[in-house]
């Protein structure tokens, strides 16, 4: 990544505002989803040290301060980039809130979900494929294949990390050619966290620091992945998809 290709993309953030009711309008913001039941924010400090290697890696300007959005907020449609987490079985989500979600998705918007459990068949595992099912029944839950736009959107990555190895690929449903939901279950958000002092908040299970350094570079992967509308045509289109999302949103 040439440091020409960072500071374009820094510039598209500075000039384009993001309008939130919990960000600077120059700064990349990741709400993550609130739900009923479980523990919907299982590492609160995970997306914030994300965002750090973010803009550390790649000069992009970021917004911080953990925040969740229900998915029937009137702001939803002004994040491009969301993020939901979590370790355990939670409540259905409303036909509204599917409807919503997937108009969301389906018009430019990016959704990570993030299996914190470290456990294989987790009950947050069972919920959230039930949550897609209902949210896509006709698009099935696929692998990832490695040569995927998202293991070469700004680090070459050539293995899926987390916190902990449950599974060796990520998932993901595909609308007209683009990647716009991607599931982990390997908590990704264990392996970013950082505690109070700024330590790392959680052991990597297996791998060591090796290990958590590939869970940041995908994390900052699917970050890049998730603001373009088309990787192979696209650099950052940011405006673009914001434009996108709000002229679709439903009431």
């Amino acid at each position: 990544m040439t440091n020409l290709f960072k500071l374009i993309i820094s510039l598209l953030f500075f000039k384009v505002g993001i309008a939130t009711a919990y960000a600077d309008y120059s700064n990349l913001f990741i709400p993550q989803i609130k739900y009923e039941g479980g523990n919907s924010i299982p590492h609160p400090t995970a997306i914030d040290s994300l965002l750090g290697q973010i803009e550390r890696r790649t000069s992009i300007e970021t917004n911080r301060g953990l925040a969740q959005i229900a998915l029937s907020h009137p702001n939803l449609y002004q994040y491009p980039f969301i993020y939901m987490a979590g370790s355990k079985e939670f409540e259905v989500f409303s036909a509204n809130e599917l409807q919503r979600l997937r108009n969301y998705l389906s018009y430019g918007g990016f959704l990570l979900i993030d299996d914190n459990s470290s456990n294989t068949n987790s009950k947050f595992d069972i919920s959230v494929r039930k949550m897609i099912e209902g949210l896509f029944p006709q698009v099935p839950l696929k692998k990832i294949s490695r040569d995927h736009s998202i293991f070469r959107s700004f680090y070459l990555i050539n293995r899926v990390s987390g916190r902990k190895q449950v599974n060796s690929y990520l998932e993901g449903i595909n609308i007209k050619g683009r990647t716009v939901l991607i599931y982990s279950a390997n908590d990704l958000g264990g392996a970013w966290a950082r505690d109070k002092l700024g330590q790392w908040a959680h052991d990597i299970i297996g791998g060591g620091s090796r290990q958590r350094q590939l869970a940041i570079r995908l994390g900052v992967n699917i970050t890049m992945y998730a603001l373009t509308l088309d990787y192979k045509k696209d650099m950052v289109h940011l405006p673009i998809i914001l434009e996108r999302l709000k002229r679709h949103q439903l009431p």
